[in-house]
């Protein structure tokens, strides 16, 4: 009897199962998002037409043990591929699975396509053609366990693609996955309860539902089939079993099914993708928000839906916002509600603040993703959520607040820290920026789970920017991912977006999303304003300027000339941005990329300001030697006293925790040295006086 592998989607596989018992399929075997069964071709077409779980249905046509290229190439040469198409065909073979000789698909696809080519040579002199575009039929070779199987597609274009969904708006999800949710919500065991998606974008969900309920084959508007050229196909057979399917459907009912969405262009998409699946008269589609609007129906019933996910580390801001009030609202309008969801914001479902009855772990295209069922509870209280949440933090922000209040306006910026890991349970840094938000993580002890850490830093964000005042849109996180393998840190893609903020008369481009550092240490701001309180007709050197906000300092204090050096051409063409923000001519004032210590070495100028503020190490390619702080320092004071005018000033700083300052070398050297780590230091740093160290040097 023949035999057939039926793939689906990861953690679909038990339901698939249930679905082919349906089909009066017995003899099967589960397998890794798929499941073998022995039967008869009308078995296998049923399956074809009606799986609503099912992506494909490949028909096994040979298998062997497969140590390599030889091994594979002889099991698809021994099959008669002349009994299975015609030469007037086109064909494409695709390829699952390595092992440590076959560890490209690729190159095993070729293997396969040269073994069906010469059977077909050897046989009647003429060979089919490839296509890898709609090819008539399709061949598909797998490696399991070092054993290779080859397979004929009998279904070509994925089973999970009905379609009736021409359009789709963002971030849809599969149709076999939003059949999987009506499943396993329930609601096909008594479909005159109401049914709500409150996100139901293009509009699968409920279109999926409407069609079970009405019993419509999943495939009823297929015409093109993997098995359409295929020689072996039966196509009586094929309509009997379609008609069969087709006699089942049920003409007239009436459900009382909803989709909601606040994106009207979405909406206007799913109905036109539910008139294309025929239950157009079955769907009362309306706009609306989801976290305060609800649809009033007088029987309790079920609510399912695709949970809006975050691609962007500052969408996770909104995302934890929007879970949290949309579980409020349900709360207090539909108690006593199923709710089943599917997200991969798998951390923000406990912002639903629900008890969840059962978890099913899915694969989404590549997102890991879970499906979620709860019993609805009524709201404890009519008060906002984010009220009761993490009161602790929330006194300690408002009293930093208050206290600061007063030394932010002394301070003359727009640019502070507000939060600094005040609490141990609440281990961020939270950085204002004009009327933006900044919320850094700090590495979580090692001691504390990740989901802990993790329910904590969202306790953050869902009420540091109501008590602050600041927009969510206006809310960036930066925070460390943990990631399987050898990436540590999620990296994400370049915005270049700048906004403009004020410090003690200058203006600075700050780039809040794109890096660790914002391109304003702010821990620096006393230093920046003593700099341009005493460069006034001086010349000014500034050695590793980063983007160049002291060279703006001294340049918007009078300095005669402001010369920036930094190895980065990036960070200089930053700077100059930032010098013409504030009307500096640039002209005036050189910008040199090239590494600090050897352009101070080679340095013939003088200088009566000089800030150092180099990094603790780098071993940059630019770079003809590594540089290290405690090991370079001596050599770079060593160069910088030569470049120093007579009265004039060192400003040395670094960050280097660990970092030793030798009094007695430096008197060597001929400098008088005085720590000034202490007086540089702003207000809102007072919690980490290490955070960076800063000498006053001046010749004897």
């Amino acid at each position: 009897m023949p035999r057939f592998l039926v793939t689906t989607s990861k953690g679909l596989e038990n339901l698939l199962e249930a679905e082919l018992k349906q089909l009066s399929i017995t003899d099967m075997k589960m397998s890794v998002s798929s499941i073998w069964f022995e039967g008869t071709l009308e078995q296998a077409y049923k399956v074809c037409y009606c799986s609503r779980l099912a992506n494909k249905v490949l028909l096994e046509l040979g298998d062997g043990d497969c140590k390599g290229k030889e091994d594979l190439y002889k099991i698809a040469a021994d099959i008669d591929w002349t009994m299975h198409f015609s030469d007037r065909h086109t064909f494409k073979v695709e390829f699952n699975g390595t092992t440590e000789k076959l560890n490209n698909t690729q190159f095993s696809a070729q293997v396969v396509k040269d073994a069906v080519v010469d059977v077909f040579t050897e046989e009647n002199g003429r060979r089919p053609n490839v296509s890898k575009i709609d090819a008539d039929i399709r061949i598909q070779g797998r490696l399991m366990k070092n054993r290779a199987h080859i397979f004929l597609d009998l279904v070509g274009q994925s089973l999970h693609q009905r379609g009736y969904r021409i359009e789709a708006s963002k971030a849809p999800i599969k149709e076999n996955l939003a059949a999987a949710l009506v499943i396993r919500s329930g609601w096909l065991e008594d479909t005159s309860k109401p049914l709500i998606d409150y996100f139901c974008g293009s509009g699968t969900i409920v279109i999926e539902a409407a069609q079970m309920a009405l019993s419509i084959p999943a495939q009823y508007d297929r015409e093109i089939w993997g098995f359409s050229h295929w020689l072996g196909h039966n196509a009586s057979l094929f309509n009997k079993v379609r008609d069969e399917y087709d006699a089942l459907i049920v003409e007239e009912a009436k459900f009382k099914i909803y989709g909601l969405d606040i994106n009207s262009q979405a909406l206007k998409i799913a109905e036109q993708n539910a008139r294309r699946a025929g239950v157009a008269g079955q769907i009362h589609f309306q706009r609306g928000d989801a976290t305060k609007e609800s649809i009033e129906v007088a029987d309790t019933g079920f609510i399912i839906s695709n949970l809006p996910y975050g691609e962007r580390l500052e969408d996770e801001i909104t995302i934890a916002h929007l879970y949290l009030d949309f579980g409020n609202q349900i709360k207090h309008k539909h108690t006593d509600w199923y709710l089943t969801v599917i997200s991969s914001a798998i951390d923000n479902l406990r912002q639903l603040k629900l008890s969840a009855i059962k978890k099913y772990k899915v694969r989404n295209a590549a997102l890991d993703c879970q499906i979620a069922t709860y019993r609805v509870e009524a709201a404890k209280e009519d008060s906002q959520p984010r009220e009761t949440l993490a009161l602790e933090f929330q006194n300690r922000l408002k009293k930093n607040i208050k206290q600061a209040s007063k030394l932010i306006k002394a301070a003359n910026t727009e640019c502070y820290r507000i939060y600094d890991a005040d609490l141990p349970n609440y281990n961020v840094a939270l950085d204002v920026y004009n009327d933006w938000l900044v919320i850094q993580e700090y590495a979580p002890p090692k001691s504390i789970p990740e989901e802990k850490s993790k329910a904590r830093l969202n306790e953050v964000i869902l009420t540091a920017p109501s008590i602050l005042g600041i927009e969510l849109n206006h809310v960036v996180l930066k925070t460390r991912q943990r990631q399987k393998g050898n990436n540590q840190y999620k990296r994400e893609e370049k915005r270049d977006e700048y906004i403009q903020v004020l410090e003690n008369g200058a203006m600075f481009h700050v780039n809040l999303h794109d890096y660790l550092d914002t391109g304003l240490f702010l821990d620096h701001r006393l230093m920046r304003l003593k700099v341009q309180q005493e460069s006034k007709g001086k010349k000014v050197l500034n050695l590793f300027s980063y983007t160049c906000s002291v060279s703006v300092h001294a340049a918007v204090g009078g300095a005669e000339q402001v010369t920036s050096v930094d190895l980065s051409q990036k960070y200089l063409d930053w700077g100059k941005r930032n010098f013409e923000l504030n009307k500096i001519d640039t002209r005036w004032h050189p910008f040199i990329a090239q590494d600090g210590v050897s352009w101070l070495k080679a340095n013939k100028d003088k200088f009566d300001l000089i800030f150092i503020d180099p990094p603790s190490f780098s071993n940059s390619k630019k770079l003809s030697n590594d540089f290290d702080v405690q090991s370079d320092y001596l050599t770079l004071l060593t160069q910088a006293k030569r470049a120093l005018n007579a009265g004039g000033t060192i400003y040395f700083s670094n960050n280097l925790r660990s970092f030793k300052f030798d009094d007695a070398a430096i008197d060597e050297l001929g400098l008088q040295s005085k720590e000034i780590s202490s007086e540089t230091l702003p207000f809102d740093f007072k919690r980490r006086p290490n955070i960076r160290r800063v000498w006053q040097l001046s010749l004897k």
